[in-house]
């Protein structure tokens, strides 16, 4: 029987998009931070901003090959700010406070509708609830669910952040399971990728996947489609996930 359900963050808990405003407000805010600590750039904001996605869409890529996080003061040096060559004890300790501006202003965050109803609901049915992200911040996923009033909801953060390891490989899952102290059996966990959670826990083995639907993400999907991995469970709204996992436990009983 089901008796936990992990959550993915980014495109699942929230959805996100670059705006013209969020470009504004996070090269100024990176901007100013670099001037405080004498970390001299480019020549505007405009220009860093460029060299930053530049930066960026190195890492990815690195991550997507690698499946693993680096920390975050090597991020910055090795891939982000790369094209200005600062040494790295100029950005020790500075890491963790670029990649949370980064994963929190780079783009314009929105709660999906009926979270806290969602999560209130699967707590009081007696299900376990929990975070398995890929993010580049140690501190980014316990600040915004603070910031979306649900904290307190999430009994275990697995971050790859923390472990140096990211989704689709297993190995993330089965740290999350250890740090919930049960086992796969039953968990369930809802996502939006195809790339990242629905190959995770095929990965995994996990018994219950529930993809929840994100037209921002369906241009990063489109390799994987017609390549077998498919979600046990498709859904629109977080309303939907309680009843899924109510199902998947009656016919788990019923034996159908």
């Amino acid at each position: 029987m089901i008796k936990a359900v992990f959550f993915d963050i980014g495109g699942t808990v929230h959805t996100q998009d670059a705006t013209p405003e969020s470009d504004r407000d996070y090269k100024e805010r990176l901007w100013r931070y670099l001037e405080e600590h004498g970390i001299r750039t480019a020549d505007t904001p405009d220009e860093l901003l460029e060299h930053i996605n530049k930066g960026a869409k190195a890492y990815k890529a690195f991550t997507e090959e690698e499946l693993i996080e680096i920390p975050a003061d090597r991020i910055w040096q090795e891939f982000f700010l790369a094209d200005f060559h600062i040494p790295a004890e100029k950005l020790a300790g500075l890491g963790e406070d670029l990649c949370y501006m980064f994963d929190r202003w780079r783009k314009h965050i929105v709660k999906r509708e009926g979270l806290e109803e969602t999560l209130k609901g699967l707590k009081d049915a007696g299900y376990r609830l929990g975070v398995i992200s890929n993010i580049m911040s140690t501190t980014f996923v316990p600040r915004i669910l603070e910031e979306h009033g649900v904290r307190q909801y999430f009994e275990t953060l697995t971050m790859s952040s923390v472990c140096g390891i990211r989704k689709p490989r297993a190995d993330i899952f089965d740290i999350a399971l250890k740090e919930m102290g049960i086992p796969k059996e039953e968990a369930a966990y809802v996502g939006d990728t195809i790339s990242r959670d629905v190959r995770g826990i095929s990965n995994a083995g996990w018994p219950l996947m529930i993809q929840i639907d994100n037209p921002r993400i369906y241009h990063k999907d489109e390799k994987y489609r017609g390549m077998g991995y498919k979600a046990d469970v498709e859904i629109k709204t977080l309303a939907e996930i309680l009843p899924a996992v109510e199902e998947f436990n009656r016919k788990l009983k019923e034996g159908t």
